[in-house]
């Protein structure tokens, strides 16, 4: 079976842990697109705007966060990573939080 890129460079990117990229490389080039030093990572669409929780003191304070956790997943304008840890987080401090 014959493979295209048999005769082509491969990428000359090493990374942290001292293996080399492997892929090929671009004509004329020793880095494949990825690792070219003239790639620009895209711009962020739709940018994320930063926002602040109320200080929870009490459980309405974590029934308000909640709903703004709860909007922003709703809206798309809070990544689902990021909604985890901060609904995991208010799960956490729900628990010890004096009613009101």
């Amino acid at each position: 079976m014959h493979h295209r890129y048999r005769n082509a460079l491969t990428c000359t990117h090493i990374f942290p842990d001292t293996h080399r990229c492997g892929s090929p490389a671009l004509r004329g080039d020793t880095f494949c697109y990825y690792h070219h030093p003239t790639r620009r990572p895209a711009a962020n669409p739709r940018p994320r705007r930063a926002f602040q929780l109320p200080a929870l003191n009490t459980k309405r304070d974590a029934q308000l966060a909640l709903a703004e956790i709860i909007h922003r997943i709703a809206a798309n304008q809070l990544d689902p990573h990021r909604a985890g840890l901060l609904l995991y987080s208010l799960q956490l401090a729900a628990r010890t939080l004096p009613p009101g």
